[in-house]
């Protein structure tokens, strides 16, 4: 399926797990149905920070990319690489051409948080081996500064002019100089590249610099609203678009807070007060979100008209 200049929404789903521990594939199946299937969204990601990648086994990234594929339908399937070096990087990358994925979502390996910027070859060489290793396009990964995984501007840039496989930047800097700077940057390429916000404390803000869309575990919950807001912002229609973001803002500060470990975990749990999935808790190290928070995502969901107050899960409480 082709995913090059696609913009809009891009959910980044997650991974449901049996009470054993397992990969669940029915729910997940589900989950991947639902998402899809809403109106706007036009790809899904797995095995990305949502889908909580680096539990997963190799074979697992695997089948959660076939069932994933099985349950989009029409709708493409963006597989997550997640991996600290660059063998693995590369294997991921062909068992998800494999899976049949149609697209990969490169993100940076944890070391190059020790200090990679004052080595740009390295990012070079890293991202031009994992695209020499599959035919499929890349979306590359702009993590926080924060995190100390961001590319430069001049280093994304480069990667993009020197990579054809890039077709895409989940833009997540974080801060509202860089991401600017970033997107002038891309908008400055020689050839289109789609720039998804992943600004989840500022996705309104974000779209109105002018972004191409949203890549966001949000979406694995709010789909429909991100979708609204983007198709707002698109068509300047202001305040349609304040109305929205007034929806999202009580999930965004309920799933996105210290402990930030929580944040897809968080989500996890609201799927399931929202009865959309049967088992909400997450793989050891990460534990269930305690009493106190899932009163609080209960009370975003009643916020933002996603649960009704008489609302009754068909799952049991976590």
């Amino acid at each position: 399926m082709h995913i090059s200049g696609v913009g809009g929404i891009w959910p980044a789903t997650l991974t449901p797990f049996t009470p054993d521990g397992r990969v669940d594939d029915d729910a997940l199946a589900a989950h991947v149905r639902d998402v899809a299937g809403t109106p706007g969204v036009r790809a899904v990601v797995v095995n990305g920070h949502a889908g909580e990648a680096t539990s997963l086994d190799r074979a697992e990234r695997t089948q959660v990319v076939r069932v994933a594929v099985a349950a989009a339908g029409e709708v493409p399937v963006v597989a997550g690489v997640v991996a600290d070096d660059t063998r693995q990087a590369c294997a991921l990358a062909r068992d998800a051409a494999q899976a049949g994925a149609s697209a990969l979502l490169l993100f940076p390996p944890a070391v190059f948080a020790q200090g990679a910027g004052a080595r740009p070859d390295m990012a070079h060489r890293f991202v031009s081996e994992v695209a020499a290793a599959s035919s499929l396009p890349i979306v590359l990964f702009q993590l926080s500064r924060a995190s100390g995984l961001a590319y430069s501007t001049d280093t994304l840039a480069q990667l993009c002019t020197d990579v054809p496989a890039i077709v895409a930047v989940k833009e997540g800097s974080d801060i509202p100089e860089f991401y600017e700077d970033n997107l002038r940057a891309l908008r400055a390429l020689p050839r289109p590249v789609t720039l998804l916000s992943s600004s989840n404390s500022w996705l309104f803000a974000s779209l109105a610099y002018g972004a191409d869309g949203i890549l966001s575990g949000l979406g694995s919950v709010a789909a429909g609203l991100l979708v609204a807001l983007h198709e707002a912002v698109a068509r300047g229609d202001l305040a349609a678009a304040r109305a929205v973001n007034e929806r999202l803002v009580p999930l965004c500060r309920a799933f996105y807070r210290a402990p930030y470990l929580d944040a897809h975990n968080r989500m996890k749990t609201a799927l399931h007060l929202l009865g959309r999935l049967p088992h909400p808790d997450p793989r050891p190290p990460l534990l269930p979100v305690p009493a106190d928070d899932t009163a609080r995502i209960r009370a975003a969901l009643l916020a933002s008209g996603l649960l009704d107050a008489g609302h009754s899960s068909s799952f049991p409480s976590p």
